[in-house]
C-alpha cells in the first residue's frame, strides 16, 4: 500500500512538472514598432480558409522599433538585439493588417501565436510552432536575409503562411495543385518562388531547435510578425509561482516518504 501510495503521490507531481513546462508563458515582454514595408518582395493572388483573399506582397516585413519606447521582460533583448531598431521580420497574421504607425506589441512565444481577429484563440499549437523553427533554424537562422532575393523572401514568406494557416494535413502553396488546401496562391508577378518553398516545405524534418530565438510580436488588433532573436534563446521557461508548486510538491513527496520510513 505505501508504495502504491508514494508512486501515486509521484504521478501527481510529474503530472504537476509536465502542465508548468507546457504552461503558456505569453505575453514574455512588450516592444513598440511601426511597419514600414515588404522588400524584397514578390506578390501573389492569395486563398485564405478556402475562399480567395486578394493579392498580396509576399516577402521581408520590414519593421522598425520606436528607441524612445521603455521595453518590458524579452523586449528588452530585442531592442538590445537590434541596436539601430530596423527588423527583418516575417508576417504570421494574414487575418489582420500592417499598420505603418507606432503600437506597441507584446513578445510570444510561436505556439500562441497569431492573436485578434478571426485567428484561434489558442494560437498555431505546438505542432505547427515545431515546423516553423525547422524552416527558420534551415533557411534563415544565422544567415544575412538583408542580400535575399526577391524570390528567395517571398519563397520564405510563403513557406510561413502555409505552416501557420494551413488546415489539411500536407503543405504546398501552389494554387495548380490536386490538393490546394485551405491556404494557397498563385503567382501575381512570374517568379520561382512559389516551387522554391514547395520545395522547403517537403524537407522540414530537420532539427527543430528551441533555442533560434524565435517569437512572435504580436498586437491584437494588428498584424504579428515571427522573427528570430539572436542571443535569446530557447522558449520561455515557465512562470516562478508555477515552478514553486511544482518544486513544494517533489518536497512533500520526499518528507512522505521519510515519514513511512521512521514509521
Amino acid at each position: 500500500m505505501v508504495r502504491i501510495r508514494v508512486v501515486a503521490i509521484l504521478g501527481v507531481c510529474l503530472l504537476a512538472a509536465s502542465a508548468a513546462l507546457a504552461e503558456p508563458t505569453s505575453p514574455t515582454g512588450t516592444v513598440k514598432l511601426a511597419y514600414t514595408g515588404v522588400d524584397p518582395a514578390g506578390a501573389a493572388y492569395i486563398w485564405l480558409d478556402y475562399n480567395y483573399s486578394n493579392a498580396y506582397y509576399v516577402g521581408k516585413y520590414n519593421t522598425q522599433l520606436d528607441l524612445s519606447y521603455t521595453p518590458t521582460g524579452e523586449g528588452v533583448d530585442i531592442y538590445a538585439a537590434f541596436p539601430s531598431g530596423a527588423m527583418g521580420t516575417f508576417c504570421a497574421d494574414m487575418r489582420q493588417d500592417a499598420y505603418s504607425g507606432w503600437a506597441v506589441y507584446e513578445v510570444y512565444r510561436p505556439a500562441d501565436a497569431p492573436i485578434g481577429g478571426a485567428n484561434p484563440e489558442d494560437g498555431m499549437g505546438e505542432a505547427k510552432a515545431s515546423d516553423l523553427r525547422k524552416l527558420f533554424f534551415n533557411y534563415l537562422y544565422g544567415g544575412d536575409d538583408d542580400v535575399w532575393t526577391p524570390d528567395e523572401a517571398a519563397a520564405f514568406q510563403a513557406s510561413v503562411w502555409e505552416i501557420i494557416f494551413e488546415q489539411e494535413s500536407t503543405y504546398d502553396v501552389d494554387s495548380a495543385s490536386d490538393d490546394k488546401g485551405s491556404f494557397y496562391m498563385s503567382y501575381y508577378w512570374a517568379g520561382s518562388w512559389i516551387s522554391m518553398a514547395n520545395t522547403w516545405l517537403s524537407a522540414l524534418s530537420g532539427y527543430d531547435d528551441p533555442d533560434i530565438g524565435l517569437r512572435v510580436l504580436a498586437n491584437d488588433e494588428l498584424q504579428d510578425y515571427a522573427i528570430t532573436v539572436p542571443g535569446l534563446g530557447g522558449e520561455p521557461i515557465p512562470e516562478p509561482l508555477t515552478m514553486l508548486g511544482v518544486f513544494a510538491g517533489v518536497a512533500g513527496l520526499g518528507g512522505y516518504i521519510r515519514r513511512r520510513r521512521m514509521a
